[in-house]
C-alpha cells in the first residue's frame, strides 16, 4: 500500500475556490439590494412629501382666500398646508403647496402654482380683472381660486433674489 498524502487535495482545493467565489457573488448581491433597498425607501419617502404637497395646492383651490399678503392655512388634523403670496405680475398669485415633514428627507416638499381670485359671488367668469388685490382688512370679500394655464412651479418664481427661501419664507 503506497498511500499518497495528496491524493484528493487538488479536488478540495478547488470546492473550497468555487465556494468562496459564491460568497463572494452572495456578499456583493447583498450590498447591492441593501443600496437598492435604501433608494427604494427614499423615493417613497419622497413621492410621499410630494403627494402631500400636491393635496395640499389641491385643497388651497377649494378654499376661500381673503387676498392678504401672505396667508397660510392648514387643514385640521393634517400635516401639509397651503400658502398664498402676492405675485410679481398685478393680479397674479402664487399658492405653495407644502408637504409635512417627511422623517428621512432633508426639508418639506413645496410645489408652487400661480392662481388669480375671483370674488365668491361670481360664477363662471375668472380673470385678470377680477383678481385678488392686497388688502391689509380681515373683513375683505371671500375669493375663490382659479389656477392659470401652465401655471405649475416647482420652485419659487424670481423670490430667491428678493431674499425669499426656497419654502417660499422671507429669509
Amino acid at each position: 500500500m503506497n498511500g499518497d498524502p495528496q491524493q484528493g487535495s487538488v479536488t478540495l482545493a478547488a470546492l473550497v475556490a468555487v465556494l468562496l467565489l459564491g460568497l463572494t457573488a452572495l456578499l456583493t448581491w447583498q450590498r447591492r439590494m441593501d443600496v437598492s433597498l435604501k433608494m427604494i425607501q427614499d423615493q417613497a419617502r419622497y413621492m410621499t412629501a410630494f403627494h402631500q404637497a400636491e393635496s395640499a395646492l389641491s385643497w388651497g383651490l377649494c378654499q376661500c382666500w381673503r387676498g392678504t399678503r401672505e396667508q397660510c392655512r392648514q387643514p385640521p388634523g393634517e400635516g401639509f398646508r397651503a400658502c398664498l403670496q402676492a405675485g410679481t405680475a398685478s393680479g397674479s398669485w402664487l399658492l405653495r403647496g407644502e408637504s409635512a415633514v417627511v422623517p428621512g428627507l432633508p426639508a418639506p416638499v413645496c410645489l408652487y402654482r400661480l392662481v388669480v381670485g375671483r370674488p365668491l359671488a361670481e360664477t363662471g367668469r375668472a380673470g385678470a380683472e377680477s383678481g385678488l388685490v392686497p388688502v391689509v382688512d380681515a373683513e375683505a370679500p371671500c375669493h375663490m381660486l382659479a389656477p392659470l394655464p401652465g401655471g405649475w412651479l416647482d420652485y419659487p418664481p424670481a423670490r430667491r433674489a428678493q431674499g425669499v427661501d426656497r419654502r417660499g419664507e422671507v429669509r
